[in-house]
């Protein structure tokens, strides 16, 4: 497992998140714990992908926060550094939704075999996987996506790196810069939804998907 990675005498990180709303101060222990890495404040080094999250439909425009995150003393987790297997581990702890019978046992029996917690840490750096990249979760563990073709699935669309808040000591280190960006729907929203058609349309083009390690090679057959 990764160890902690505590930054000492670094600049902060420049975080933007994108909302219908500006908000000057995040509340830790609000937010949808159903979300990639469980209850926290998601933010992205990505201007571009910040407005895109900012405008959930077509008519709604939003707004870009603006944070600075000093990360002396802090612990962050970095997804990058850990083994694929644990992010999926991770991801399946946290995302919602309904499962089969069948599908829950999977999920348990690749918990079992890699077990991984994100406790302790005060941010989790990683994937965003997005309902679109769900789905290709979900294929893999219906056992019709290899797990070579989930981690290239995983960069369709290239909707980048997220910077997810977890602890309250965190919460408190995250600074507001004034003033938060307009965005307006009638741009972003088609950016967002061309994002994510070139994922879906990636994905649908791949060729050979079983091919590699399936899920029942590493859990075995139910």
């Amino acid at each position: 497992m990764n160890t902690p990675t505590i930054g000492k005498m670094h600049e902060p990180l420049n975080l933007y998140h994108g909302s219908d709303k500006i908000i000057e101060k995040p509340k830790y222990g609000f937010g949808n714990k159903y979300n990639d890495y469980g209850l926290g404040f998601y933010t992205t080094p990505s201007f571009e992908l910040a407005a895109e999250w900012a405008v959930p439909t077509a008519n709604t425009d939003g707004y870009v926060n603006t944070y600075h995150l000093s990360i002396e003393e802090i612990k962050i987790l970095d997804m990058d550094n850990e083994p694929f297997e644990h992010w999926i581990s991770i991801l399946i702890q946290n995302r919602g939704g309904r499962f089969s019978r069948a599908v829950r046992d999977r999920k348990k029996r690749w918990l079992d075999m890699f077990p991984f917690s994100a406790d302790n840490y005060d941010v989790i750096k990683g994937w965003r996987a997005d309902d679109s990249y769900f789905s290709f979760v979900r294929d893999f563990f219906d056992g019709g996506l290899s797990l070579e073709n989930l981690n290239k699935a995983m960069k369709f669309g290239d909707f980048g790196t997220q910077y997810c808040v977890v602890s309250e000591k965190a919460f408190d280190l995250l600074e507001f810069i004034e003033p938060a960006e307009p965005i307006k729907a009638d741009v972003y929203y088609y950016k967002r939804e061309t994002r994510d058609k070139l994922a879906r349309k990636s994905y649908e083009n791949m060729e050979n998907m079983g091919r590699g390690t399936i899920l029942y090679d590493i859990v075995g057959r139910d």
